[in-house]
């Protein structure tokens, strides 16, 4: 059965990468663009992660700046919308199955805002579809079949901030836009949202000097729950509380233990609340996860760590209290890791 499906799934990418091929290349866009004439943008981001909505905000923040009377709307997939409401520079969300009606909007400019190092055909589609006159993107894979105005993949090593930024910067060069070193991610509260999140945060028995450990994550970059309980112990021996912060998988594991007093596992929450109760964290340790780019949004104190990814790309060892560690293909060792996090919570 496995097998057959390998070769119903091979079949189908060569269907869709035979019928791209016969598409012709966008004629690129001539000229530099009129930024007073821009009143509509779409900023598309088409996968299902929350690090990488937020690593998309800084962008938003610099169309909004260089764009200042124009409307922005933002298309991704419904999972995590939420992440963008109260965000000032987004005019309007929009998920993934309204993407028909994006044609509608008579936008004047489009951004494809996939990753560089891979090819989106539905990003590069989306932005297509939306028939804005100047749709701008990394040059990559069949981009050129959707994509009239193209930015060549940086030679350099740049944090996923400043590569997303790097595609606005193009399409406003006149634009006065804050550095690279001054992109931030943001995350903006609603009314009570704050209040609502240091309630939930007491209610379990927390205080403003209790630490987050965020225990779950993808694949090889998930440790063992013994090795945050582990962190936990050590905590507790400072006489801090530990929240842990699970994903279904290690809750599942984490039900069947018996915690030690000061110990709590929160509850699943929605999006939301979960950002403003874990706002009341002293710091946070985490794997590189979207709650890892959720707390630099936050500007909590976190220690990061590094076991598979790139943390040049993704990590926030540049701001102030964070710290990285890097391990790169194994697990951190609790000796490594707690004297960083004790530091930092001290």
């Amino acid at each position: 059965m496995g097998h057959l499906k390998q070769i119903e799934e091979g079949s189908k990418a060569y269907l869709r990468s035979y019928l791209i091929g016969l598409l012709p290349n966008l004629r690129p866009a001539q000229g530099a663009l009129d930024l007073k004439s821009v009143s509509r943008i779409l900023a598309v981001r088409s996968d299902a992660r929350l690090g990488n909505i937020l690593l998309l905000t800084p962008a938003l923040r610099l169309i909004k700046e260089a764009f200042p009377s124009a409307k922005t709307d933002v298309l991704m997939p419904e999972s995590y919308a939420e992440a963008l409401e109260f965000n000032p520079c987004v005019s309007r969300v929009l998920i993934s199955k309204q993407w028909p009606l994006t044609r509608f909007y008579s936008y004047d400019l489009a951004f494809d805002f996939s990753p560089y190092h891979a090819f989106s055909l539905s990003g590069a589609f989306w932005t297509a579809w939306s028939g804005a006159k100047r749709k701008t993107g990394y040059r990559r894979g069949d981009a050129g079949k959707f994509i009239n105005d193209l930015v060549d993949i940086p030679r350099e090593k740049f944090h996923e901030t400043v590569n997303l930024a790097r595609l606005v910067r193009h399409a406003a060069p006149e634009a006065a836009l804050p550095s690279d070193e001054n992109l931030r991610l943001e995350w903006h509260f609603g009314p009570g949202e704050k209040e609502e999140g240091e309630k939930n945060w007491r209610g379990q028995g927390l205080d403003q000097e209790s630490a987050a450990l965020f225990i779950g994550a993808r694949d090889q970059k998930r440790l063992p729950v013994s090795w945050f309980l582990e962190i936990a112990s050590l905590l507790r021996a400072q006489g801090r509380k530990t929240a842990l912060l699970a994903g279904p998988a290690e809750r599942r594991i984490i039900q069947d233990l018996s915690l030690p007093p000061g110990v709590v596992l929160l509850p699943e929450m929605p999006l939301r609340k979960f950002a403003a109760t874990l706002l009341n964290a002293r710091a946070v340790l985490t794997a590189d996860t979207g709650p890892m780019h959720l707390c630099a949004a936050l500007n909590i104190p976190t220690v990061e760590m590094f076991s598979r990814s790139e943390p040049w790309r993704y990590g926030y060892a540049h701001w102030p209290h964070h710290r990285v560690i890097e391990t790169q293909g194994r697990w951190a060792e609790v000796g490594e890791v707690w004297p960083v996090l004790s530091g930092l919570l001290g």
